[in-house]
């Protein structure tokens, strides 16, 4: 099956075909369908950072008003 899907992608890729074999394909897709099959229904977790603030944060402190951190640019 493998061997199959490289001649077609071989065929369908001019650039592809200049640089890889039908037999370098053919091993890029096994190890592909390897991978797939292994991780077949596992989704990795997604990774949650959390921050915390050493000092509390001043609201009233006259350099954390807005005006102070735009850009001059605009």
């Amino acid at each position: 099956m493998a061997s199959k899907i490289a001649a077609e992608v071989l065929a369908a890729n001019q650039k592809l075909r200049g640089v890889h074999s039908k037999e370098s394909i053919k091993k890029i897709l096994e190890k592909e369908a390897i991978k797939q099959m292994q991780a077949q229904g596992a989704y990795p977790e997604p990774r949650i950072a959390h921050t915390a603030e050493r000092e509390p944060v001043d609201r009233a402190d006259p350099s954390n008003l807005p005006y102070l951190h735009k850009n001059p640019a605009v």
